[in-house]
This record gives C-alpha cells, structure tokens and sequence, in this order.
C-alpha cells in the first residue's frame, strides 16, 4: 500500500513538473509512453521514420498544451488519440499522394511520354508553385497546403484555424486567380493536382 501511495506521488510530483514546463516532467511522459506509443503505431503498418515523427510531433502538441492536463490518464488518452488520428490522416495522405502518381503514370504509359515531357511536367509544377506564393496572404496560405502540402480541405481548415466553408471559398478564389496568372496548359495541370479533392 505504501508502495502505491509512493508511486501515486510520483506521478503527481511529475505531471506538476510538466505543468510548470520543467524538463524532468516531460522526461518522464516521455520515457512512460514513448515506447508504448510507437508499439501502437506498428500495428498500424507505419514504417519506423513516420512512427518517429508523428510520435515527436504529437509530443509537442502535448507540450504546447501541458496546462490543460490535471491527471496523467488524461495524458495517456490524448497521446494515443492523437498518435491514432495523426497515423490515420498520414495514411490518408499516402492514399492520395498515391492516386495522383498512379494518375500521372497512366497518363505517361498511355502516350509514351520521353523524359524530356517529364520534365517539362516538373518545371509546370515549379510554375505553379511559384504562382501560389504570389496570391493574397490566407488564399496563399490556402492553396499551399491543398496543392503542396497535399492536405484535403478538412485538414487544411484545422492546420490554419479556419472553417471549412473558409478554405472552400479560398480554393475557388485561388483558382480563379490562378487562372490569369498561368498559360492554359500549365493551369490544366493545376486542375489535375485538385482532382481529387
């Protein structure tokens, strides 16, 4: 029992560490989950580099937010939770990243394309990249991650802070611009990189 009890303080005594943003609370969480969480996150078929960043990132988060956790399984909830919705939006994104390449390989196989067509392809991107960086501040912010980050609109709208219904309208209106700024076929290409979204 006084085992328990001793245990139970410790925890306590750490977690206040945290709280107060002191090294050897977020030392503790970190060795107490570390393990356990990347344990969670193979049996969801990541590979180990991405396991290792979305469990780095999600400690962050609870990091960031150290102050709006008063007990320890409320830590232990939160950091599974958002390791599970980080793995589920990653792979989401590989999803889409691989459907636009699949895409992209038909069209190339379909016609034959030589190397050079490829990277005439490559330097369109670049193109459009750089027209992105030339748009209004939030339709910019925007446009890069639905087209360079690859985020759908509900991910972007809680990468920004923004509503959904915000980064719908922005996305028309950064289309509508873009389309001024780019030759036809380079604003074709835009719209085959928005074709799944």
């Amino acid at each position: 029992m006084k085992n328990k009890v001793n245990q139970e303080f410790s925890k306590q005594d750490f977690l206040k560490s945290f709280r107060e943003g002191r090294r050897d609370g977020l030392q503790f969480l970190y060795k107490t989950f570390y393990s356990p969480m990347c344990y969670f996150l193979e049996k969801m078929n990541l590979d180990k580099g991405t396991i290792e960043e979305i469990v780095q990132d999600v400690f962050l988060k609870l990091w960031e937010r150290r102050i709006d956790f008063d007990h320890v399984e409320s830590i232990r909830g939160f950091l599974y939770t958002s390791c599970r919705n980080a793995a589920l939006n990653r792979i989401q994104q590989e999803n889409r990243i691989q459907q636009k390449t699949n895409f992209y390989t038909s069209q190339v196989d379909l016609v034959d394309l030589p190397i050079s067509h490829q990277m005439i392809y490559l330097e369109t991107l670049r193109t459009i990249h750089d027209a992105i960086d030339t748009l209004p501040e939030q339709c910019k912010q925007v446009m890069r991650k639905l087209i360079v980050e690859d985020l759908s609109p509900q991910e972007a709208a809680i990468s920004l802070g923004l509503t959904t219904s915000t980064i719908y309208n922005q996305k028309k209106r950064g289309i509508e611009l873009l389309r001024l700024r780019l030759k036809p076929d380079q604003f074709f290409c835009l719209l085959l990189l928005l074709l799944y979204y």
